[in-house]
């Protein structure tokens, strides 16, 4: 597992779904950390596993990777 702040782990997986485990929050900083468990692009099969982890690995989120793909007119653009 990959030790990382929330926001990174947003920006480094696009269009994934992060679980990240073993959440803590930094004092100084208001960032908060956490191992990633699980990256996958099915929305249903994070919350799923999320749940099924329950409190057996600490305090744990699920969060959708930022995606930055310019869009234009209503279509995607590569």
């Amino acid at each position: 597992m990959e030790r990382i702040w929330s926001g990174e782990a947003v920006m480094k997986y696009p269009k994934q779904w992060i679980i990240l485990v073993n959440m803590e929050d930094e004092p100084n900083t208001n960032k908060t950390f956490g191992d990633v468990y699980l990256v996958t692009p099915n929305e249903d099969e994070a919350y799923d596993k999320a749940i099924a982890l329950g409190d057996s690995m600490g305090r744990r989120m699920v969060v959708e990777g930022f995606d930055d793909t310019p869009q234009i007119g209503g279509l995607w653009s590569l």
